[in-house]
């Protein structure tokens, strides 16, 4: 299958400028002057009462950008301000790429979901406490597998580069990485344990069949047929002064805790004789993605379009469909729902519920995204496919520690954010609709 079908001509590229201008123009019309005005000082409010170093917040509406706008700093000892195209560290998001980075494989028959993920490991990966039991990349996809962020997870992450780790040492009950809660007590596909480790293992899977490293398969396969600046290696980046500075505060004082290259370039992780498949935490396909909220507002408005991008096919409809289909959903006892925060959850995808007092974003619709937190970042791509609305919000710090909303079971910050984007998206979708 070809996936990348490039359609334009010089007279086409001509029509899509035209329309391209008419789509700007319409969406002016959504939200007027003095509604997009209030949207931004009331967005400053929270902004200034939840005492946030830097966010962006990105609307989406009939499968488009209707609303985009940044607030305060990007890097506070340099006084660079966030602005439309700054980048971040957006945490967890990175789960929904990797995601359609492993159906792409799936959908070119080079993976399948339901066998023994051992296969394309080439080790046998099992919970010690259920040794007959396979586990399969679906279990893996929808956080069904047992496998648990251990003990020994942070020390490896820690240890990986400088002692040049094989992902087994965190996985095999005989090697130094391996503690015994690195697994549940449950067997796999029985019940919902959110981790980050394994996700590795996902990673090392991409990379062995696609004889790619992860970095340069997400870059090659979906970035750049998108035409995103977004990249799971930091060291590709090219315009360092448009990341993000992740900070936490603590002491009277802000710490940067990650992106702080004010006085150092980044690294390249890949270490010198390191082997695809040796290790797919390398590149952080559990929360490594740097991405602006314009190129998160992409992948949003792909997965609208069925898997289709400025005319590149990405994935194919039936794939983003079972992508946002529920695989797991909470039936009172089969899983840690984080405080009924995770109720649903697809191939990489959190599915809100719009349980009362719980995982509310809109309360008129069902979303589908991701959420992120780590370092002081906090962020959230979350789309609704038949509306096709959306919205993005990140911010890479805040004085206040985050506690959870009043209404929601997502954080206060967040609930403040989506209680004043929802009247605003309301009124762009009343002003969409022809009026005869």
């Amino acid at each position: 299958m070809k996936r990348f079908r490039l359609t334009f001509t010089i007279f086409l590229m001509s029509l899509i400028m035209v329309v391209s201008c008419k789509e700007k123009s319409d969406l002016k019309a959504l939200l007027n002057e003095k509604d997009s005005i209030a949207l931004k000082n009331k967005l400053e409010e929270v902004f200034i009462k939840n005492e946030l170093v830097g966010m962006s917040v990105l609307v989406l509406s009939d499968g488009k950008i209707a609303w985009h706008s940044a607030f305060g700093k990007a890097n506070m000892s340099q006084h660079i301000p966030i602005t439309e195209n700054t980048i971040y560290r957006v945490a967890s998001i990175s789960k929904t790429i990797i995601a359609i980075a492993i159906m792409q494989l799936w959908e070119d028959g080079k993976v399948d979901l339901d066998t023994d993920i051992s296969n394309y490991l080439g080790w046998s990966l099992r919970n010690p406490k259920f040794p007959d039991i396979p586990i399969t990349l679906k279990q893996l996809l929808s956080h069904q597998s047992g496998i648990r962020d251990g003990e020994g997870y942070q020390r490896f992450s820690n240890d990986m580069i400088s002692e040049k780790l094989d992902i087994r040492e965190l996985f095999l009950s005989n090697e130094s990485y391996f503690t015994d809660d690195q697994f549940a007590d449950h067997s796999p596909g029985d019940y919902f344990s959110y981790a980050n480790c394994s996700w590795g293992i996902i990673a090392s899977v991409i990379e062995n069949v696609s004889q790619q490293r992860l970095d340069n398969y997400c870059r090659k396969e979906i970035f750049k047929p998108m035409a995103l600046k977004a990249d799971f290696n930091v060291a590709n980046l090219t315009h360092l002064d448009s990341l993000a500075v992740l900070y936490t505060y603590d002491d009277e004082k802000w710490i940067s805790q990650a992106d702080d290259y004010s006085d150092k370039l980044p690294q390249n992780r890949a270490f010198e004789g390191y082997e695809l498949g040796q290790n797919g935490l390398l590149f952080g396909p559990q929360g490594s993605l740097r991405s602006s909220a314009k190129d998160l507002s992409a992948i949003a408005i792909m997965l609208m379009n069925d898997g289709t991008y400025n005319n590149n096919q990405i994935l194919e409809k039936a794939t983003v469909d079972f992508m946002l289909k529920s695989q797991w959903e909470y039936n009172g006892k089969n899983g840690d729902t984080w405080e009924n925060f995770f109720l649903s959850y697809g191939i990489g995808i959190h599915q809100t519920t719009n349980t009362p007092n719980g995982d509310i974003i809109f309360p008129d619709r069902k979303m589908v995204g991701h959420p992120g937190i780590a370092y002081g970042l906090l962020s959230d791509m979350y789309l609704e496919k038949d509306k096709r609305s959306g919205i993005i919000f990140i911010t890479n710090g805040s004085k206040n520690k985050f506690e959870y909303g009043e209404k929601s079971t997502f954080y206060q910050v967040e609930e403040d954010i989506f209680q004043t984007v929802f009247p605003y998206l309301k009124t762009i979708e009343q002003n969409a609709i022809p009026k005869n």
